[in-house]
Parts: C-alpha cells; sequence; structure tokens
C-alpha cells in the first residue's frame, strides 16, 4: 500500500508539473481556405503554402484565430528564392485586431514579430530580430516601449546561422508571448529546448482575433503551423 501511495503522488506531482495547453490553430496546408491572401501570390506546392512574388514588399497571408493571454506559435519555414539584392524580410503579426484588406504597410492594431536582412542598412551580420507596433494601415514602427531585445529594438542573429548551406535546411519558427505582462521568447531554431532570446514590451498587449504571415522581397515556404495558449 505504501508503495501504491508513492507511485500515486510520483503521477500526480509529474501531472502538476506539466505545461497545459489549448490548441487554437493547426495547419498542415493542404488549401488554404482558412487563409485570405490580402497581397501577394499566395499558394499550396507540395504540402506547404508559399508566397512566390519575390518582388513584393508587403505580402501577407490572414487567418482568423483569438489569441490572449500566454500564446505559444509554431511553424517551419525553408527558403524558396529572393534575397540576392541582400534586402528581405520576414515575419508574422499576432494578435491583428482589424486587419488589412488590402496591401498596406501595417496590418491594424497588431505586434510584428519580424527577421530583417538588410546589412546596407543595419551593419553586420545583416539578419536581426524585431520587434514592430502596427497601429493601422499607414502607421508602423519599432516597438517604442520597454526593453525590447539585446540592442534596444534588435537582437542580432548568430552569425554561425547565416551560413549559405542553411538555405536548404527546414527551420522550426518558435515564439511564446503573454499578452497580460507583454513578456516573451523568440526559441533558438537549432536548440529551442535550450536557447531563447527574451524581450520584454514593458506593458501588456490587447488580445487580438486574427494571425498574419508576411514576407518583404523574399519566397518562403511554410508549413506545421500551430497556434497554442499555454498555461
Amino acid at each position: 500500500m505504501k508503495g501504491l501511495k508513492v507511485v500515486l503522488f510520483l503521477i500526480f506531482l509529474s501531472t502538476s508539473l506539466m505545461t497545459f495547453s489549448q490548441t487554437l490553430l493547426t495547419d498542415s496546408f493542404n488549401n488554404l481556405s482558412n487563409w485570405a491572401a490580402v497581397s501577394g501570390n499566395w499558394k499550396v506546392m507540395n504540402g506547404r503554402v508559399v508566397q512566390t512574388d519575390m518582388n513584393q514588399k508587403m505580402a501577407m497571408l490572414t487567418a482568423r484565430v483569438p489569441q490572449s493571454g500566454k500564446i505559444l506559435i509554431e511553424f517551419d519555414v525553408e527558403y524558396v528564392g529572393g534575397g540576392e539584392d541582400d534586402y528581405a524580410g520576414f515575419g508574422f503579426h499576432i494578435c491583428v485586431d482589424n486587419p488589412s484588406k488590402s496591401r498596406s504597410w501595417g496590418n491594424g492594431k497588431s505586434l510584428l514579430g519580424w527577421v530583417t536582412w538588410d546589412p546596407n542598412v543595419y551593419g553586420w551580420p545583416g539578419a536581426f530580430i524585431q520587434v514592430y507596433q502596427s497601429k493601422g494601415p499607414v502607421e508602423m514602427g519599432l516597438y517604442p516601449q520597454g526593453n525590447i531585445l539585446k540592442d534596444g529594438d534588435q537582437y542580432p542573429v548568430k552569425e554561425e546561422y547565416l551560413k549559405y548551406e542553411y538555405l536548404n535546411y527546414n527551420i522550426p519558427i518558435k515564439m511564446m508571448i503573454d499578452t497580460k505582462t507583454g513578456m516573451g521568447r523568440f526559441y533558438d531554431p537549432f536548440d529551442p529546448e535550450r536557447f531563447f532570446y527574451s524581450f520584454d514590451l514593458g506593458a501588456p498587449i490587447p488580445a487580438g482575433n486574427n494571425f498574419t504571415f508576411r514576407m518583404n522581397s523574399v519566397s518562403l515556404s511554410i508549413d506545421n503551423l500551430k497556434i497554442s495558449k499555454v498555461q
């Protein structure tokens, strides 16, 4: 009986330490029935969604999904083409309220997690993680509050991650944010269980009901999207 009590206690302890999650959206991109192609040329190719117009600087693809509390976003991305002129960008808007219905600089009221490749403007190593705040279709800028990232408004991507051979890799993307505190993490794609980049927006962010992928002058493919609410 004593052994049974120990086993039951260990089961209870392990369960209580688990992170419980509620799946809000999953998509393996067999089609785009749940998405609105706002701008750009979005297609399903070989089970992945691809934005094929490398000249489009404001390509956006939006789906409806409620987001509030602690949100975890996961998907993987592969390079297809573009960026040869040292100018490209990719990211996603979260907690989007009143999303854009046409090509625009901003995207409703939302938060944009962004990876920019622009060494002519930002210097070496050329690729940086940034956080933008959108207030509407024409108003968006680097997030103005809090201790955002290492260099104030951007975090340099590790130089060893910028090798040309990685353009052939399937890269996992993972980000967590707590809308109630404005604190979050970008997880290291090559070792997400051990390393991450923290950011603090300095205040809560409003909940929203839409999520948007975004690309600038680059063609990438995306698959295995999962958006969850974690506790």
